[in-house]
């Protein structure tokens, strides 16, 4: 396994090219785009190099293979890296105890069988795709450009599809939070689908309130994110319950608000959890402006009759409003108004029994940044598992966490052949001394003319040969 010497042998060819690109015409950003090209050569061949100098490894020591015999040897394999294309050879063993076959070093970096990229890739596609569309994501995620880089949109699709989501958190280590008061939002955004007709993808997330702000502009504190299709709403209930199990002291907790525009899922969602229902007043005045649009006096009766919680008071401007409709779809907005508030009227009423404790509902402007941004601001449509699966990675990286570390995380390599390979790593170390000042010595640009730029590379080299 001489990997140092390889790799202090490509190390050499790197320091001669940049020589050779600053000795001609350039300027810098020319000399950077060129960089990228060389290190992102370097960077495959480092893998390569690596991942033949295990698969050695693990050929030539039976013991660290037990049970595998070698059943055919330089077997190609082409892979996508975060540098580009890189390919290596590799031996494929049999299991004397199972009969299956194995390329025990691809199990080692935790590759599949037929995959065409590697872990890293795939999680930077992921992360990716959860911004912007999946062709642009295959086009446009690797910075150098190259077409050999570049995916298909159905293959950063499926890439995010075989994803597996855990949506329930661990347990904190820490004390829980202790709070008096819990406010939980909901909404839901209008998905359109590939096969007609919306998709309602759901958003639930729980605060804490208002926190201690510097400037003018209020921003809610402790803000946990739940999204998805949720076509059973108790799979959902039973998430936002967990959640705040594991974020809060339940036994603390005196009042729990669920904040809505009074959907069935959200007013269900209030019952579950034992909480006090608050309508949306963002809602009260979409329907208000809407179904009394036609006059205009009458809004603010009914503005004030709201506001002053007197049903009787709504109820007669209805009225009024019902004998000054002029045309049939006047008549049914003003119906529609009314069957929405008097059926809400038990969440405008909680606004005046609560309203020591109750914060502004802002669930509209979270769909909007959480849900709408990637799945309905443009005209796109979507199926349902994309939907679904979008959903949940959006509200994932609004809770602060990293999706292309949790694709890494997923990962499962055959961690007792990593160890096997580690093996070698201590007499690589003793190498790499004496390989480094021997291939600094033959590098022929410190033999070369006394430019400023080799006086420099040679100073550099002398400290390391002193070492």
């Amino acid at each position: 396994m001489e990997l140092i010497q390889h790799l202090g042998e490509m190390f050499l060819q790197v320091g001669e090219r940049v020589l050779d690109i600053l000795e001609g015409n350039w300027d810098y950003a020319s000399f950077q785009l060129d960089l990228e090209r060389l290190l992102n050569d370097f960077g495959k061949k480092v893998c390569c190099e690596v991942m033949e100098s295990a698969d050695a490894w693990l050929r030539q020591h039976p013991k660290e293979r037990e049970g595998w015999v070698v059943e055919r040897k330089n077997e190609l394999k082409g892979v996508l890296t975060p540098f580009g294309h890189m390919s290596y050879q590799r031996t494929y063993f049999r299991s004397k105890k199972t009969g299956g076959y194995a390329h025990l070093v691809d199990l080692a970096a935790g590759l599949e069988p037929h995959g065409k990229m590697d872990l890293t890739v795939k999680a930077k596609l992921a992360d990716t795709a959860v911004e912007m569309s999946y062709r642009k994501t295959g086009k446009d995620v690797w910075s150098s450009g190259s077409p050999e880089c570049c995916v298909s949109g159905q293959t950063v699709m499926n890439v995010l599809r075989r994803t597996p989501l855990h949506t329930t958190k661990p347990g904190g280590e820490g004390p829980k939070t202790k709070v008096r008061v819990l406010h939980i939002q909901a909404d839901e955004d209008h998905v359109h689908k590939q096969t007609g007709g919306t998709a309602l993808p759901k958003l639930v997330y729980t605060t804490s309130g208002y926190g201690i702000f510097s400037t003018k502009r209020k921003h809610l504190s402790n803000v946990h994110y739940i999204a998805g299709l949720y076509r059973d709403n108790e799979m959902l209930y039973q998430e936002v319950y967990d959640s705040i199990d594991n974020d809060y002291d339940i036994d603390h907790l005196e009042k729990l608000y669920v904040s809505g525009d009074g959907a069935p899922w959200i007013r269900g969602l209030a019952k579950y959890l034992g909480a006090v229902f608050l309508l949306d007043k963002y809602h009260i005045n979409t329907y208000i402006k809407e179904g009394l649009a036609f006059c205009p006096e009458l809004r603010g009766k009914l503005w004030k009759a709201v506001n002053g919680f007197d049903l009787s008071a709504a109820k007669k401007v209805f009225k009024e409003a019902k004998r000054a409709a002029r045309t049939d779809a006047e008549l049914e907005r003003v119906a529609r108004c009314r069957r929405y508030l008097v059926g809400n009227w038990d969440g405008i009423l909680a606004w005046k029994e609560e309203i020591p404790f109750v914060i502004g509902c802002s669930a509209e402007g979270h769909v909007s940044h959480v849900l709408s941004a990637r799945l309905s601001s443009r005209p796109m449509a979507w199926g349902e598992p994309g939907v679904d699966k979008m959903a949940k990675l959006r509200a994932m990286k609004a809770n602060g966490l990293s999706v292309k570390e949790y694709v890494l995380q997923l990962a499962k390599p055959d961690l007792k052949l990593a160890k096997a390979v580690q093996h070698a790593i201590p007499a690589q170390r003793e190498k790499l001394q004496k390989v480094s000042g021997e291939v600094f010595d033959n590098m022929p640009a410190l033999r070369g003319s006394a430019w400023s730029l080799r006086k420099a590379l040679r100073s550099i080299s002398t400290v390391i040969t002193d070492i």
